[in-house]
């Protein structure tokens, strides 16, 4: 039943985004969804609830199941501002969820981004999370930060949840300018379940690399990005 829901679910969801569906059109009947797919009415039901809670329809008694408008936010991400500051500037709730707490390790290889030698005989300061907006599971960031000069780092809390606002209240760095290189992939088993989607679904993949004030010290990120609710822009 489970793979035959979300079957359901996932070819709905997809004719809604392609525009086969319209805002104010009728699905069809759950009796028709039953017999076109060859399932029970619980999986219908199943699929449609799940429709509901992601906003893409509403169910009105005696008429059906009715596409909605769907909010849709662009999130700047793509910033020297932290993450934290540019969704707060838009009124959204943001939280994040420390997955991984901050610790040294050696550098992936091969890494995303060629690195200097400094850099590279540093190692880096590891840490991941999930980044959330109106409780809605939106990012899963990988961050990478060169291991120069940043006494008790692991140790600290984050001022204000932020990694920016920490870095510079703490170590007087300050992001300059921001690279980015964007990718279309599917998620995998893990980030699917972080990000609370089907394993396959499409993501955007962002690499980042912020430029600071400080030499040597420049702060990588792996963003992999469910966009189903929220765009992503530049935001300067």
């Amino acid at each position: 039943m489970e793979i035959l829901y979300r079957k359901l679910y996932q070819d709905i969801k997809t004719q809604i985004n392609a525009g086969v569906y319209h805002e104010g059109d009728l699905l069809p009947s759950e009796s028709e969804l039953q017999q076109v797919y060859s399932v029970t009415r619980s999986t219908v039901r199943q699929a449609l609830s799940e429709l509901v809670r992601e906003g893409y329809i509403l169910k009105r008694k005696g008429k059906g199941s009715i596409v909605i408008r769907r909010k849709n936010h662009t999130l700047g991400v793509l910033s020297v501002k932290g993450f934290s500051q540019i969704v707060t500037e838009k009124k959204l709730a943001v939280n994040t969820v420390m997955i991984r707490k901050p610790f040294i390790t050696c550098w992936e290889d091969p890494f995303f981004y060629r690195l200097d030698e400094i850099e590279q005989s540093a190692g880096c300061i590891y840490l991941k999370r999930i980044r959330l907006v109106d409780d809605e599971p939106v990012m899963l960031e990988t961050t990478y930060i060169p291991n120069l000069n940043l006494p008790r780092f692991c140790k600290r809390s984050f001022v204000r949840g932020s990694l920016f606002e920490t870095l510079n209240v703490n170590y007087q760095i300050d992001i300059s300018k921001v690279e980015q290189d964007l990718r279309a992939v599917t998620a995998d088993n893990e980030s699917a379940r972080w990000l609370g989607i089907t394993p396959g679904s499409p993501l955007l993949h962002i690499y980042l690399k912020f430029h600071t004030n400080r030499d040597h010290v420049n702060i990588y990120s792996s963003l992999l990005c469910n966009t189903n609710n929220y765009s992503i822009g530049n935001q300067l």
